[in-house]
């Protein structure tokens, strides 16, 4: 019924709809096609009839569906199926019987489509399996579908008899396997690519096929049994031809034989309809297997042969190939023999130092033959388990034995994973920790790689230890170090008014270690700002400790020193009697904002950079003392005075910035100059610029760099917001005095403001908040030649009590124009303003 779909049959529909839908013309063109020569082939067949008019012992159009349905698809089966209801309604009793036997006709070729297309059949049928396949599911199998169907209609119709069944059921069997065996065969040789043959072969070919006619012909009309006889001659042509030949020399012989059982000729002569349908089933199933079988047998042999022979040219290339090969080698050899022996004596000495090497870098190796479980370990591997070398045999579990309690799960983890993958295998690279007899913990890097046999089985498995015991302490020691480095180091810079602060800070990428660089911004109680930056010799987690101690003595002696020199020279007494340090170089600068007067001292460090605008970029080089810690040089460092005006720049950087190999420090302190010179961006974006051209990516030891750009107060309203403790009052009249004197104010007026503005401050400072920590809050404006002062406070007043009582407030409202203070829940808001050009006749009430 069709070409063998794996779906069920109900999905036919489904797909023949898409095949109509995808070209229909084409369809239709094909399945009137396949129906005709179904048909056609069908009323041959009929002629030869054994019982009634539709039993017969060839039934080509068998083979011609089946073809079609391997060849073309199995969407034809309506072809099929209509062909052989229209062959079947003339011969049978009723419409009923002609559909039914319709039905058997076109399910047994569908069905061995399926079979021969689930198998793999090739339609070429040049293998042996093919030809098994064609002949079993094909022809022998599928079959009797049609003859069980086909003579079940013609008895429950009552064209035949019961008692004739038996003889019904095996001709139409016979003719639907003949149909398969002997004319698919030919129809599916006939769709393969044209003979290329020779002239001389082609007419071998027709010479050989006429003579299978000619002896068909005489055995089918001899009564001596000679049908044997045409054996030789299928077996000749198949094995001169193959598929070629072998497919139409089986058809002539089948349909010969077919025609003589039809008319009982020859053999046929005698004996009952089921003894003729034996012999002639026997006889086309012989043709069938000696000519197909035989093909198939004699197409392989040619294959190998053509695969032999192509090999054999393949080899005797390569071999002409090799021997060349082979004679230049020749050649090279005797040249290499003379170095020989040079090579071996260096190949000794260096087995020699890759022990010792492998002896110092603590590697040891070991093999595991798992079939026998038995360990082997070098010398190295004992040592590392703190053992003598080779002291006793090992196994598996003798070898894990030293292994800490937590880390053998891993390990036997790894290994029976390893095991149950199968296959040549790298483990995972794997760190545990061992116990040596004398308690020791070492921590150990394993590497292992698992090689199988042949069939899969797992043979051995190889590896290396190395002792990474020192390292894992180093790394511990680098990220603890790192850690406290940076938890020194400040996590924000003061907020400054007129002051521009910005740090950088990049550790080394090239070493496990850490530096002791560091930097530090103090704001003092005058107003100053002390900035400091330093380097402590060494790495590690004691150049870490030791640049904290420093920045934390630092603050202190910047809090009690007003000289530069005094701090530095008090740091310098506490590394060389405190301190774990070798020496530490420093540069302490402090920087009055009000007057942009600068005093620094420097212990051996690189001197700070000023960009002074269009003046350009100088180091401020004097007062350099020793470093810090430094032996043999007395205590003469110097404070060094300089001037930074608004918008000129200072920069404070350690030797990580300038120091590069194969250049002097010099050279870095110059290219830094003229980079710091051609810059003109903010001073967020010059730090960055600045440590991508001197430092780029490959950061080789620790960079530190602090950058500070006074700024016009007057450029803009000035806003503060400090906390309400009585130290920022000082560093809050020096901003705001630096205000007034930018703004133009009188000396008189700016005094009154300053005045008026500390006590408004001060009433925060004392009443707003209490225990608690609170904002003070000072915004101040100029507008139309008048300043506005307002202050602020987000905290709920306590009441005044004394005869003092009101007192500040009666001095602001003297000293200010106006004042408007108003209170609430959400805290107080003096509002306080003040002409800058007052007249002359005023000034002397407010004196008073």
């Amino acid at each position: 019924m069709g070409a063998g779909e794996r779906t069920p049959l109900k999905t036919h529909p489904d797909s023949l709809a898409r095949t109509i839908k995808s070209d229909p013309l084409n369809y239709v063109a094909k399945t009137l096609i396949v129906a005709v020569a179904y048909y056609v082939a069908a009323r041959l067949g009929l002629r030869v009839a054994l019982i009634e008019r539709n039993v017969t012992p060839l039934w080509p159009p068998t083979g011609i569906a089946l073809v079609a349905f391997l060849v073309f698809g199995r969407a034809l089966w309506p072809g099929v199926a209509l062909a052989a209801f229209a062959v079947n309604l003339p011969i049978n009793t009723n419409g009923f019987a002609a559909a039914a036997t319709a039905g058997g006709n076109t399910l047994a070729p569908l069905v061995a489509a399926g079979l021969l297309t689930s198998v793999g059949f090739r339609r070429e049928i040049d293998r042996l399996r093919d030809a098994v396949h064609i002949v079993f599911l094909g022809a022998l199998l599928s079959m009797l579908i049609s003859a069980s169907v086909g003579a079940s209609t013609l008895v429950f119709s009552g064209a035949l008899s019961a008692h004739e069944f038996p003889a019904a059921w095996a001709v139409w069997w016979t003719g639907d396997a003949m149909g398969v065996l002997v004319v698919a065969p030919f129809l599916l040789s006939l769709f393969q690519r044209p003979w290329s043959g020779s002239l001389r072969e082609r007419t071998e070919g027709i010479a050989l096929l006429l003579l299978v006619a000619v002896v068909s012909l005489l055995v089918m009309n001899s009564d001596r049994g000679l049908m044997f006889l045409v054996i030789p001659f299928l077996g000749w042509t198949a094995w001169r031809l193959q598929q070629r030949g072998a497919a139409p020399a089986a058809l002539i012989a089948v349909g010969i034989a077919s025609w003589a059982a039809a008319h009982g000729l020859g053999p046929f002569r005698q004996g009952t309809l089921f003894e003729k349908m034996v012999t002639l089933q026997s006889f086309d199933a012989t043709v069938a297997f000696s000519s197909l079988f035989l093909a198939a047998l004699v197409t392989e042999r040619i294959r190998a042969r053509e695969a032999l022979e192509r090999a054999t040219d393949q080899l005797e290339v390569r071999v002409t190939r090799r021997t060349a090969e082979l004679s230049a080698a020749n050649e090279l050899l005797k040249r290499e023999i003379v170095e020989r022996h040079e090579t071996d004596r260096r190949l000794r000495q260096r087995e020699g130092q890759l022990a010792e090497a492998q002896q110092a870098a603590q590697v040891g190796s070991w093999e595991w033959l798992i079939p026998e479980n038995r360990v082997s370990w070098s010398d190295e591997m004992f040592r590392i388990h703190g053992l003598l070398p080779q002291e006793f045999p090992l196994t598996f579990e003798k070898a894990v034995e030293q292994v800490a309690e937590d880390d053998v799960a891993r390990i036997r983890a790894n290994v029976k994973a390893a095991l149950d993958r199968g296959g040549g295998q790298q483990l995972p690279d794997i760190e545990y920790r061992i116990i040596r007899p004398d308690g020791a913990e070492r921590v150990v890097r394993g590497k292992a790689k698992l090689s199988v046999g042949a069939n899969g089985e797992p043979l051995r498995m190889i590896g290396t230890v190395q002792d990474v015991t020192e390292s894992k302490m180093a790394e511990r020691e680098h990220r603890i170090a790192e850690t406290l480095q940076r938890s020194l180091l400040p996590d924000r810079l003061p907020e400054i008014p007129g002051v521009l602060l910005t740090a950088r800070y990049v550790p080394a990428t090239s070493d496990m270690e850490v530096g002791g660089d560091w930097y530090d911004v103090v704001q003092l109680p005058d107003g100053r700002v002390g900035l400091a930056i330093g380097d402590v010799a060494g790495h590690g987690l004691r150049a870490a400790a030791t640049m904290g101690q420093m920045r934390m003595a630092l603050r202190v002696c910047a809090l009690e020193e007003r000289s530069p020199n005094r701090v530095v020279t008090r740091l310098r007494h506490l590394v060389r009697g405190q301190l774990d340090a070798e020496f530490a170089t420093l540069v302490y600068l402090v920087f009055d904002p009000d007057s942009g007067a600068v005093r620094f001292a420097n212990a051996g460090h690189p001197p700070p950079l000023v960009v002074r605008g269009t003046e350009g970029a100088s180091y401020l080089e004097g007062g350099l003392g020793p470093p810090l810690g430094a032996v043999g040089f007395p205590d003469n460092y110097l404070d060094v005075t300089s001037h930074l005006a608004a918008g000129s720049t200072l920069f404070l950087f350690t030797d990580g910035l300038v120091e590069r190999r194969g250049a002097t420090i010099r050279d870095g302190l110059d290219r830094l100059k003229t980079l710091v010179t051609a810059s003109d961006e903010d001073l967020e974006a010059t730090c960055d610029h600045l440590l991508f051209a001197m430092v780029g990516s490959d950061v080789s030891d620790d960079v530190a760099l602090l950058a500070l750009r006074p700024v016009l107060l007057s450029s803009q309203p000035l806003l503060l917001r400090l906390p309400a403790e009585p130290y920022v009052l000082a560093s809050f009249r020096q901003t705001l005095r630096r205000w007034l004197r930018e703004i133009g104010a009188s000396p008189q007026i700016a005094n009154d403001i300053l005045i008026a503005c500390g006590e408004a401050c001060a009433n925060v400072i004392q009443h707003a908040y209490g225990a608690k920590d609170g904002l003070l809050e000072a915004d101040l404006v100029v507008f139309d030649g008048t300043v506005e002062v307002t202050v602020r406070d987000r905290g709920t007043w306590r009441p005044s009590g004394g005869r003092h009582a009101g007192y500040g407030e009666r001095l602001i409202r003297g000293l200010m124009d106006s004042v408007d203070v108003k209170s609430g829940s959400g805290g107080t808001v003096v509002r306080m303003r003040r002409r800058l050009q007052a007249g002359s006749q005023d000034e002397p009430a407010r004196a008073r």
